[in-house]
């Protein structure tokens, strides 16, 4: 069982081959000339000048003639398709092992230029066969073309050959192959052993090119050879200990992703506790919750290994971007597959919209009248700025905007003006050049004006950027450019601005706090919410929305909602807006007890005054119609049964919120058998 190399190792590997080719210069080119001059006697039946010839490829010149090959042909044999499928078989162990970690070398290798290749101890292409192996059971003519080896015996010198026979690392340059076709490539071999130090097979680096380079590709395939010298190493001690099933269960808890392992039946082998909090799963229900997100996640696969793809599921009423990778895992005869979840924050800025209009809740007529409006306007290219109190949905409005827009597959990138340091605010915005300031990156920076080119541009809190700022940004959105701090390189920039505001800027203009013409380019559209006091009549249904998401979210089944719950939200004033009420939502269902009833006793004092005043109103509201002389007998009794209810029948806080003596209180109560009774039902309690 081998697992696909990682990304770590794709790239170590990248970076240590990044400057890598043959190492050949010109000094080396007249040696190649003589040796191939050389080449041309021997073949003839010449003497040869056994000084230039190195003695390990005269040697093999000899072995190469005594097998009769023949020096002008390009004589490699290609196998049948059954013939694939027999030499398959015989080095399955060896693809098993070292298989899926030389297809990901070769992929960086001809990146570079050249071929990163391993042999098997008869000479046999490894990740060729690997590359079949994926492919058994095709037609001839659908396989990899696979020549049977690049023995001695079968193509004459090769660098593969003689490491194999010596044991040793050897390089094999142009000319010194036996074989003409192959005068034109540049070779180092290094054998590849097991734990017990016997030759299993080896590594070669290969390349068409004899001019570069700065690292010599001897000394490297010596390296990765000794490398998987140390594979192997540790899979046949882990192999004798009986551990490895173990080894890859320990690896999957320190994985930095989400991982599940599964076979090719689809069913889960392993899984590690990241991926189970990622996915919020309930630990007493793991099976078949996880085996739900690996079916929607599968749906995202192909045959082919994914890297990092963006991929969205639905968590417990939330929809939650991620980070898809697969692996894919060699066992026996069947191919198994590892699933890598990465988180993804939808608040870091530059990245990306999640939020549509469907996202957007509220049935109040002012407030569908402003989405309806934000729908009409996404369609067009023009800024928005949009205006409402902290808490209100600015940024909502904005991602739903872009996510409706022709920009939707570009960047949405979000900058929080009032949370930048003055000194930070230019530099964030436009960017900078290489060593434009004490502290700056050498490689500069791009601002966010530049990543979000072909997208939407949100600045939140746009009254609190700094004036000298406003008039650089004014520039950038008239002239479609922007120059970058310590630079004189004019860059284009193409993008969308949405502004959010929590003030009047036209007041802070008068001020002198924000320039009116900066106002007026980027609020050619703009959006007027309204606080969520203003539309109390959207409370019970927001907060049923987000009653709705936190039950599933501490898997609360059944759940209760009083209806003097909801009336207490609607009555409150909403400082924070719809921010203050999911906070209020979360903190309910936190304090709830055993009987799963949301009801006043979960609430916040403030919001129950709130609920009581309101109530209170509607019963002083309700003695209007009643004859003068008793208004006022009939108003005592409201408010006196208000706080003896608010008190739970306590007279000393009673009335000392009424502001009277209690044994006026009493006297009052003893003389109304409504209030008795109140006073009655609380010390019965």
């Amino acid at each position: 069982m081998e697992v696909e190399s990682s990304v770590s190792l794709h790239n170590y590997f990248g970076v240590l081959m990044k400057n890598t080719d043959m190492v050949i210069d010109d000094l080396t080119l007249p040696k190649l000339y003589k040796i191939e001059y050389e080449w041309e006697k021997f073949i003839h039946g010449k003497p040869i000048n056994k000084d230039i010839v190195p003695k390990l490829i005269y040697e093999s010149w000899q072995r190469s003639m005594e097998y009769g090959v023949n020096p002008h042909l390009n004589n490699r044999q290609i196998l049948s398709s059954e013939e694939i499928k027999k030499q398959i078989s015989d080095s399955k162990s060896f693809i098993d092992r070292f298989g899926n970690i030389i297809l990901a070398l070769q992929r960086i290798a001809k990146k570079k230029g050249f071929n990163i290749q391993l042999f098997d101890n008869r000479a046999r292409n490894v990740q060729v066969l690997a590359s079949s192996y994926l492919h058994q059971g095709l037609e001839l003519k659908d396989m990899f073309p696979v020549p049977a080896s690049s023995s001695e015996m079968d193509i004459g010198t090769t660098a593969i050959s003689i490491a194999l026979r010596e044991n040793k690392s050897v390089q094999v340059l142009g000319p010194e192959h036996f074989n003409k076709y192959l005068h034109d490539t540049y070779c180092s071999a290094a054998p590849v052993h097991n734990s017990s130090g016997e030759v299993i097979g080896a590594l070669n680096i290969a390349s068409y090119s004899y001019k570069q380079n700065k690292i010599d590709t001897l000394v490297l395939v010596t390296f990765l050879a000794r490398i998987l010298d140390n594979v192997s190493f540790t899979m046949d001690t882990l192999d004798k200990l009986g551990i490895y099933d173990l080894a890859i269960s320990k690896t999957f808890e320190y994985l930095p992703q989400g991982a599940v392992y599964i076979d090719n039946t689809n069913s889960i082998n392993r899984y590690n506790d990241k991926i189970i909090d990622m996915l919020n799963i309930n630990r007493q229900n793991i099976a078949p919750e996880l085996s739900k997100y690996v079916s929607m996640l599968l749906e995202y696969d192909t045959n082919d290994c994914i890297e990092k793809k963006e991929i969205f599921l639905d968590i417990k009423g939330r929809r939650k971007s991620f980070l898809m990778s697969t692996r894919k895992i060699f066992n026996e005869k069947y191919e198994d597959k590892v699933i890598l979840l990465e988180n993804i924050n939808p608040n870091l800025p530059g990245n990306r919209a999640i939020y549509t209009f469907d996202d957007i809740i509220g049935n109040n007529e002012k407030f569908i009248e402003m989405k309806m409006l934000a729908q009409k306007i996404s369609k067009s290219n023009g800024s928005v700025l949009i205006f409402g109190e902290n808490g209100t949905g600015k940024e909502l409005f904005a991602q739903a905007i872009h996510n409706a827009s022709p920009r939707k597959s570009k960047p949405f990138v979000a900058i929080n003006c009032g949370a930048i340091p003055n000194d930070l605010a230019e530099s964030e915005l436009f960017g900078y050049e290489p060593g434009a300031f004490t502290g700056a990156s050498a490689n500069g920076k791009a601002g966010k004006m530049e990543i979000a080119f072909g997208g939407t541009l949100f600045l939140d809190e746009i009254e609190s950027m700094p004036l000298n700022i406003q008039i650089k940004l004014l520039r950038a959105l008239s002239t479609s450019k922007i120059c970058r701090v310590g630079g004189i390189k004019e860059i284009p920039i193409d993008i969308r601005v949405i502004s959010a505001t929590k003030k009047d800027l036209l007041i802070e203009a008068d001020k002198g706090n924000f320039r009116e013409d900066l106002y007026y380019r980027i609020g050619i559209i703009t959006l007027k919410l309204p606080a969520l006091r203003e539309r109390k009549d959207d409370v019970p249904i927001l907060a049923k929305y987000f009653i709705d998401i936190y039950s599933k979210e501490y898997d609360l089944k059944n759940l209760k909602v009083e209806d003097d719950f909801l009336k207490a939200l609607s009555c409150y004033y909403w400082r924070g807006n719809i921010r203050e009420l999911r906070n209020v939502i979360e903190r309910s269902i936190i304090l709830l007890d055993d009987e799963k009833k949301l009801s006043l006793n979960q609430l916040p004092e403030k919001i129950i005054k709130a609920y009581s005043y309101e109530d209170l109103n509607d019963k002083l509201r309700l003695i209007k119609d009643k004859k003068s002389t008793n208004l006022m007998k009939l108003g005592e009794e409201i408010i006196i049964d208000t706080v003896l209810n608010e008190e739970k029948g306590n007279l000393s806080r009673a009335a000392n919120r009424l502001g009277i003596s209690r044994p006026t209180l009493c006297s009052k109560i003893n003389s109304n058998e409504k209030l008795k009774n109140i006073v009655l039902k609380f010390r019965l309690e």
